[in-house]
């Protein structure tokens, strides 16, 4: 005996009304895509299913909160790094105005879905696309405009300087002393969806044709940058550079990308701009205790996540936090520069 989904839920005489906890990754989205192919009825009033489809999805995708499961603990932590030349970055921020990038579900009640992760159904900008928009913004930082504008917007000729290269890696296309950066980047997730309509007018009746949806991320959504540098041993060396050299014009670029250029496709439409809430550091704290310290009181360690809290509370604080991106900048260059020393 065998089964098939999709002809399961084509037995369906309605959209679906119930989320299942699958939230947009399967189930709901599935039968209201099934539904929405569904033959329109010969009766001249009777309602469309595509559109009924599509207005039942979006109405309850709109109500949905999205969020990973937090016993999975997916998200990094970066609190407490293990080598003194390492350091993360987290980035919080709020979007001013849309995000979007499209989904490559093939099967889906709407023709521009976002992007989803294909186990949680919860909106997300991949690891990859962080490092191509920050790389990218980091060479804008370095002169490519300049030098686009005097080679008639050609990259020919362009080299990226040694500590984007240090950071980002090589391009794919390289073939000799290929190598890795050593920035780690990771996805970010957002846990609401809204919807956004273009209606492309017909230039002879100047009347909208058909109006084309897009599910995307709202502005006023919250959403985390979270960057790791972790060069490998003797790299740093190696490339004759140190992290205080190229910091503050890497920290610029992350506030280019999020304030003025943007995250989202469709940029030039001025989507997935935001506003940097908060800047955070980690860093290596000192080894070496303080002189105030107390004897660590003695715990039961009942499981692992027992002994990570216990290493988290009795290590020397190396994290800060700043509002603004020139305090976090001076802050930075000053921990690099003692290494994660205590205040």
């Amino acid at each position: 005996m065998t089964f098939d989904y999709y002809a399961s839920l084509a037995e369906n005489k309605a959209c679906p009304k119930r989320v299942n906890e699958g939230g947009l990754a399967a189930g709901f989205v599935d039968g209201c895509a099934v539904w929405s192919c569904q033959d329109k009825p010969q009766a001249q009033k009777a309602p469309d299913p595509k559109n009924e489809a599509r207005k039942c999805y979006m109405k309850r995708a709109a109500e949905l909160d999205l969020k990973l499961p937090s016993a999975l603990h997916l998200e990094p932590d970066h609190t407490s790094p293990p080598d003194s030349t390492w350091f993360g970055i987290d980035v919080s921020f709020t979007l001013a105005s849309p995000w979007y990038s499209k989904d490559d579900r093939p099967f889906h009640v709407l023709d521009n879905p976002v992007r989803k992760d294909r186990v949680f159904g919860v909106p997300f900008m991949s690891a990859a696309s962080w490092k191509g928009l920050l790389r990218w913004a980091c060479r804008m930082q370095a002169g490519l405009r300049e030098h686009l504008e005097e080679h008639e917007m050609k990259m020919d000729g362009w080299n990226d300087p040694s500590w984007i290269v240090h950071l980002f890696g090589n391009e794919k296309g390289e073939d000799e002393r290929f190598r890795a950066g050593a920035l780690v980047f990771y996805p970010t997730w957002f846990n609401k969806v809204g919807f956004e309509v273009i209606n492309p007018h017909s230039r002879s009746r100047r009347a909208g044709t058909q109006p084309i949806y897009y599910e995307v991320v709202p502005a006023g959504t919250r959403g985390r940058l979270r960057l790791l540098y972790a060069p490998l041993p003797g790299e740093i060396e190696n490339d004759k550079l140190t992290p205080a050299e190229f910091i503050g014009g890497f920290i610029d670029s992350i506030r280019a990308l999020l304030e003025t250029y943007g995250i989202s496709a469709k940029r030039t439409a001025g989507w997935g701009t935001a506003k940097i809430d908060e800047w955070t550091g980690h860093v290596k704290a000192s080894a070496q205790p303080s002189k105030a310290e107390t004897r660590p009181i003695k715990k039961t360690l009942h499981s692992l996540k027992d002994l990570g809290t216990l290493v988290h509370e009795q290590a020397p604080a190396g994290s800060f936090t700043h509002k603004d991106a020139e305090g976090f900048k001076a802050e930075m260059k000053s921990r690099i520069a003692r290494k994660g020393g205590d205040q």
